[in-house]
């Protein structure tokens, strides 16, 4: 995000341009308002609130990686060779990860391969069918803020069109009715629509992860 803004800022300010150009508190008052507005319309609010509080994972990375499941896989598997799988009960309690955890202790209490198979598929479909919900919201505002920002532009447009007579005020208007369009678009492809494909990025690599997981349980 930094590097786009930079990006941006530096060519507006190497053309000769300046940042009170684009400051413009009603235009981003009135894309930001007009966007949350059509994003709550569209998303119902619990749906809207995970979404708020799950922002965090698009720009910080959780949970286990691939290699260290692995090495617990592996290491799991030995001991259940050595000393039967019921001598997982108690490791089982240890791990953080609630779908290896629950996995363990669903084949630790002799629970049918295939019935054990189809719950932990359900609980991961369950679980991408909520996080995708999630990720749609700020696709949803990267579909709707261009759009407002245009509505935006016409507003000012507006504006503009009762101060005919004075060239200048047309002038400036017009430059100021524009600077809508522009945090529109920006805030689309800058923060939203990049925002919801890393969630999306996100949402497919937990999967894997627990697909590998779940193969895992079941080897063992």
């Amino acid at each position: 995000i930094a590097v786009a803004l930079l990006g941006i800022l530096g060519g507006l300010l190497l053309e000769k341009g300046s940042i009170q150009d684009v400051a413009q508190a009603t235009a981003a008052m009135i894309v930001m308002g007009g966007t949350l507005g059509a994003v709550l319309v569209t998303t119902p609010l619990p749906v809207f609130l995970r979404a708020c509080k799950g922002l965090g994972s698009a720009f910080f990375e959780r949970g286990s990686s691939t290699a260290t499941t692995i090495d617990a896989m592996i290491q799991y598997a030995t001991k259940a060779r050595k000393n039967g799988i019921v001598s997982l009960e108690s490791e089982a309690a240890s791990i953080t990860d609630p779908f290896l955890r629950k996995a363990l202790n669903l084949a630790v209490d002799g629970t049918d391969l295939q019935e054990l198979r189809k719950m932990m598929e359900l609980d991961i479909y369950l679980s991408e069918q909520a996080s995708e919900a999630e990720a749609k919201v700020w696709e949803a505002a990267g579909g709707y803020a261009p759009t407002i920002g245009i509505i935006g532009a016409v507003m000012g447009l507006i504006q503009v069109m009762k101060n005919l007579e004075d060239i200048k005020a047309v002038g400036h208007g017009i430059a100021v009715a524009f600077v809508a369009t522009l945090y529109g678009v920006a805030s689309a492809n800058i923060f939203f629509l990049p925002v919801a494909n890393k969630l999306k990025g996100r949402i497919r690599a937990l999967s894997l992860l627990k697909d590998l997981t779940l193969e895992g349980v079941v080897g063992i």
